[in-house]
């Protein structure tokens, strides 16, 4: 064999050239006998350098730390070891011992670049790292799932978002303050995160700030002893504040609350006390509080209509919830879940179609899950037949206070104001028969352009 190479070394040589792994051969001994261009790229000598040297010697000069010619020379098999280069770059370098008359000729080796593998094979390792993590915390929440996450619905990444920050904040007993349109689930994540906090076992305390009057809000929140105003119960009254003691207080609509109010809740929050009203005694109150907000707080500052300093005081975990419309991957299973919940309501067994669906999802949906909620209650008690179809959606889509002024208008005002009125009507109901504009302005006799202009300056979808 070592004959053969060096009778036809340029041959061999050219050879081995073209192939793109890095080869080099040693003798029996160890002394390199020839190398392609390829492995001499990857080391730190040229081919007249490590020509003729044994392996050993490379080894003595740090060209390399181990080799696996030695190894294959004392084990008597294929070797494989990785190597680093200087430069940072691994090698997987394979000796292959080749035998004659039972002695090593031979040994030829093998060498891969396997520098962006390592580095694969790292982030592979990272990436099924915090895959574990993702699924251990996934299964940790599911564990603590209650019954009021079954009426969210995340299918959507905003709403994947928000489910992630209400569990993560659950476990952490700090305010927290949600914000966003009115009906678009406020109250189910302050449920959420009392249900899957340290005092789910405590009272959860809910606060609508605009369904109690003004005047009674006080003693609401803060309770009164017994004579403490005319009217008030002989007994006495615990307010909302103990009520929520070693549990949660949700006050919904905080940015409904007079100045008045506010400053009054500021000093509970700082103070961690309250007085009854009539009352001397100081209580001390251990409760977590959740606000909800559809209104604009940082604009009410401005505005002064809210105070700045209980705004911080609130805004220590802010939470936005998305409205509907921007976040249309979860009407279908709203629509699915509502309609389920209305055939046990009334007892009925009705689906809804794909084509309803794809009307709901197209829609806007001004007032959010509740006015969805509303729309699909209306059709299923409205409409016969066992599914709720495309057409009954697009006929409870059209806003009825619409309808009900133009009733009014047709029979009032100005000769131009009851012609509108009139033309308004027409179109609507034209637009409720045919489906679309071109179909109206055939029945009509007039141009598409023109009623798509007017069905623009009627607000008629």
């Amino acid at each position: 064999m070592q004959k053969f190479i060096n009778a036809n070394y340029a041959i061999l040589q050219e050879f081995i050239n073209n192939i793109k792994v890095g080869i080099y051969i040693a003798d029996g001994q160890g002394n390199v006998l020839m190398l392609n261009d390829e492995s001499e790229s990857t080391g730190g000598m040229t081919r007249e350098e490590m020509l003729g040297k044994n392996v050993t010697e490379l080894i003595a000069v740090g060209y390399m730390s181990e080799s696996t010619i030695v190894n294959a020379m004392q084990s008597l098999r294929e070797e494989s070891i990785i190597q680093e280069l200087g430069s940072g770059e691994k090698l997987y370098i394979t000796g292959v011992p080749v035998f004659r008359n039972g002695k090593i000729e031979v040994v030829i080796c093998t060498e891969r670049d396997i520098t962006e593998m390592m580095k694969l094979r790292v982030l592979l390792q990272e990436k099924e790292r915090i895959e574990a993590k993702y699924v251990g915390e996934l299964e940790y929440l599911r564990a603590r799932q209650t019954d009021m996450e079954n009426d969210i619905v995340a299918q959507s990444k905003e709403m994947r978002n928000v489910m992630d920050k209400a569990m993560r904040v659950a476990s952490l007993d700090t305010t927290v303050l949600l914000y966003g349109e009115s009906g678009t689930g406020k109250e189910l994540i302050a449920n959420l995160i009392h249900k899957n906090s340290s005092r789910s076992e405590n009272a959860f305390i809910k606060i609508n700030c605009t369904a109690i009057p003004e005047n009674l809000l006080e003693s609401e929140l803060f309770g009164y002893e017994k004579g403490a105003f005319t009217g008030a119960n002989k007994n006495g009254r615990t307010g909302m504040f103990e009520l929520a003691d070693k549990g949660t207080l949700f006050l919904d609509e905080i940015g409904e609350m007079s100045m008045q109010m506010q400053t009054k809740l500021l000093r509970v929050l700082q103070e961690r006390e309250v007085i009854r009203i009539g009352g001397e005694r100081t209580l001390n109150i251990d409760m977590r509080i959740i606000a909800a907000t559809n209104v604009n707080l940082p604009a009410a500052i401005e505005a002064g209509r809210f105070r700045e300093d209980l705004y911080y005081r609130l805004n220590v975990m802010p939470i936005g919830l998305p409205p509907l419309r921007q976040r249309k991957e979860d009407i279908a299973e709203l629509s699915v879940r509502f309609v389920n919940h209305f055939n046990k309501e009334y007892n009925l067994n009705k689906v809804i179609g794909s084509a309803a669906l794809q009307c709901l999802e197209n829609y806007d949906w001004p007032g959010n899950a509740r006015e969805l909620r509303n729309i699909i209650e209306r059709i299923m008690i409205s409409f016969d037949g066992q599914e709720v179809t495309a057409f009954q959606v697009r006929n409870q889509l059209t806003p009825q206070e619409n309808e009900w002024n133009r009733n009014i208008k047709i029979h009032e005002g100005t000769l131009p104001e009851r012609i509108s009125a009139f033309e308004t009507d027409l179109l609507f109901e034209m637009i409720r028969m045919h489906e679309n504009a071109n179909r109206v302005a055939e029945a009509l006799g007039v141009n598409k352009s023109t009623i798509s202009r007017k069905l623009k300056k009627y607000g008629i979808r």
